[in-house]
């Protein structure tokens, strides 16, 4: 459904004060709870699509993460602490189905390089 011309000259204008001024602690947040009672009056979030990309962009990384911190907790459990620092920086420069893959080989590895392979 299309917004009203009056809210999308709202939010315009906030993306205007968001982006010209920084305010101090105390103005930002009594703004910010302003905004929220306005968006809860209107059913209407705001949040740009730079916002939004950010937003995915950050659940995609804590994703990641996640994924990691469990690979190096299982090596750990599984070959020592020694080897979590022999592949911490390997595992931290992976991605998602990488990591997805060594998760899977480590349950019949019996090695870290047969994880790794």
């Amino acid at each position: 459904m299309p917004r009203p011309a009056a809210a999308m000259r709202t939010l315009e204008l906030f993306r205007i004060i968001d982006w010209m001024i920084r305010l101090p602690a105390a103005a930002e947040a009594a703004f910010r709870q302003d905004l929220y009672t306005f968006e809860e009056s209107k059913q209407m979030p705001y949040m740009t699509s730079v916002e939004r990309a950010g937003i995915e962009k950050g659940l995609k990384q804590g994703y990641r993460d996640g994924e990691a911190d469990l690979l190096l907790w299982l090596i750990e459990k599984k070959f020592g602490a020694a080897a979590v620092e022999q592949a911490r920086s390997r595992i931290e420069e992976a991605d998602s189905d990488t990591l997805r893959g060594w998760s899977e080989r480590i349950l019949s590895a019996d090695s870290l390089e047969a994880m790794f392979s």
